[in-house]
C-alpha cells in the first residue's frame, strides 16, 4: 500500500501558497491625470516644498490623493494641507472631472466613492495621517453625494475621530 502522506504536505504546502498569494495580492489603483490635477499638484508643490511626491489615484471604493513627505509635517501644515486638498476635492470641477468623469465611469455599480487624503513620510510604511470621508446621501436638488464628516487616522490612533475642522460645516 502506498503512502498518501508525501501528498498530503505537498498539498498543504500548495494551499499556504495559494492564501498567501491571495492575501498579499495589492490592490490596483488607476492614477488621475488631467489639466485640473497638474495644476493642483504645481500649487501643492509650491506650497509645501517638504512633499515629495504627489499622487492622485482611485480604485473601489474610493478616491485618494496621497503625499510622500520628506520629514513630518507639524500640526499647523497637516491643517493646511487638509484644507487645501478638501477643498480641491470636494470642488465641483473635481466631482465632475474625477468622480464622474473616470471613477464612476469605470465602476459604474459601486456608488458614490468614499474620499480620503494620505500623508506618509519617506522611508515609512505606514501612514502619518489619513483623512477618510464617506458620501452622505442628503436631499440635494442634483441628488449628488454631500461630503461632510472627515476622520483622522493616525499612527498613535488608528481607529480614528472626527476631525477638528468639522465643527463648522457641521452647522451649515
Amino acid at each position: 500500500m502506498f503512502s498518501t502522506k508525501p501528498y498530503s504536505s505537498a498539498f498543504r504546502m500548495v494551499t499556504i501558497l495559494a492564501l498567501v498569494l491571495f492575501m498579499t495580492a495589492c490592490t490596483s489603483y488607476t492614477k488621475v491625470s488631467s489639466e485640473g490635477v497638474k495644476a493642483f499638484r504645481q500649487d501643492i508643490k509650491q506650497n509645501f516644498p517638504d512633499i515629495q511626491k504627489t499622487d492622485i489615484r482611485y480604485s473601489t471604493p474610493r478616491v485618494e490623493v496621497t503625499y510622500t513627505l520628506k520629514e513630518e509635517p507639524n500640526e499647523e501644515e497637516v491643517q493646511l494641507l487638509f484644507t487645501k486638498t478638501k477643498e480641491f476635492m470636494t470642488s465641483s470641477s473635481f466631482q465632475s472631472e474625477v468622480v464622474d468623469g473616470q471613477y464612476r465611469k469605470e465602476y459604474p455599480s459601486w456608488g458614490d466613492p468614499e474620499l480620503a487624503i494620505t500623508l506618509t513620510v519617506r522611508g515609512e510604511d505606514a501612514a502619518v495621517y489619513q483623512f477618510i470621508c464617506k458620501p452622505e446621501k442628503v436631499e440635494t436638488d442634483k441628488g449628488e453625494p454631500v461630503y461632510t464628516h472627515w476622520y483622522v487616522q493616525t499612527k498613535g490612533d488608528p481607529e480614528g475621530k472626527l476631525y477638528p475642522d468639522q465643527k463648522s460645516e457641521i452647522k451649515k
